[in-house]
């Protein structure tokens, strides 16, 4: 299954940049964060082990353009072959 990812920063994981490939053929968008963390060469957090929700000061992901929040099982929800999960940091403010 492939899974195409945008982002505003440089996935860590990603060897080609564009696109997630899995020999799952379903994968839900919890699993794909938690394997594309494993795949990074310096593991990256994006969700914390038992979290039901993603930490909203730091993350945003969308599936298809929509938010996954709004998914019906929101990080339960089930990726197809050929969906774009897009992934978001946030800047931090200070000052």
């Amino acid at each position: 299954m492939r899974v195409y990812v945008k982002s505003n920063f440089v996935v860590p994981g990603l060897v080609n940049g564009e696109f997630f490939d899995s020999d799952q053929s379903r994968l839900t968008l919890r699993e794909f964060l938690q394997e594309l963390s494993e795949r990074a060469p310096t593991r990256v957090e994006y969700l914390r082990p038992g979290a039901n929700a993603l930490d909203p000061d730091e993350w945003e992901v969308d599936v298809n353009g929509i938010s996954y929040q709004r998914c019906s099982n929101g990080l339960e929800t089930i990726l197809k072959d050929g969906d774009t999960v897009t992934i978001r940091i946030l800047a931090l403010g200070g000052g």
